[in-house]
């Protein structure tokens, strides 16, 4: 059934389309695309890319090769200072002992491995390199973000037939309770203020 539909409603648009009839033309609110010309040029492409400046080779980081064993930390950093050229500030809560069996590696990785061991944080400080204990502290970063304000208005009210059709809702609602406590005149009793049947004949 639905193809025999189908068939019939494609005969019937090939005759509609057969008989010239004109296409129908959009309205006025459909969307169009503009038909003059935007005014303007186009800029010319970019001829010549900046040069980027040559990449400037960074000296080797120098490494050096740690084998202790249950060494105090303190003089193994130490003892690490000294060799390496640095100047170093160690706290004296700093404790423990290390073993490390390290080849051929830089500073950085010597301290990030001793700090797995033993209780202690490090930093870098106009060139001298600070150990400390591993406490809670204080620190500020600075957050680069784009100064810009927002603001934002709403305002929200009760539409007017809303609130009436509430109102109505309430006064059906407080009819129906007011003829609950009322009986019913059906079920009245029909006997008169003096007692008697009232018998019409």
């Amino acid at each position: 059934m639905t193809f025999r539909l189908f068939g019939a409603l494609s005969v019937a648009l090939v005759l509609l389309a057969g008989c010239g009839l004109a296409p129908l033309e959009p309205s006025e609110a459909h969307l169009r695309a503009p038909t003059e010309p935007v005014e303007g040029t186009i800029p010319p492409p970019v001829q010549l890319a900046p040069l980027l400046p040559k990449p400037k080779p960074t000296a080797r980081a120098e490494t050096y090769s740690v084998v202790v064993h249950n060494v105090p930390v303190q003089d193994l950093l130490f003892a690490l200072a000294r060799d390496a050229r640095v100047q170093v500030d160690i706290h004296p809560d700093v404790n423990g002992s290390v073993t490390l069996n390290a080849i051929d590696q830089t500073m950085e990785q010597l301290l990030v491995r001793v700090a797995r061991q033993v209780d202690m944080r490090y930093e870098v400080k106009g060139g001298t390199l600070i150990i400390q204990r591993d406490t809670p502290f204080l620190r500020v970063y600075r957050i680069d973000y784009v100064n810009l304000s927002r603001e934002r208005a709403a305002s929200t009210a009760p539409s007017r037939r809303m609130s009436l059709v509430a109102a109505h809702r309430a006064a059906r609602r407080a009819a129906g309770a007011i003829r609950a406590t009322q009986r019913p005149r059906s079920l009245r009793n029909p006997i008169t203020s003096s007692g008697s049947r009232s018998n019409r004949t």
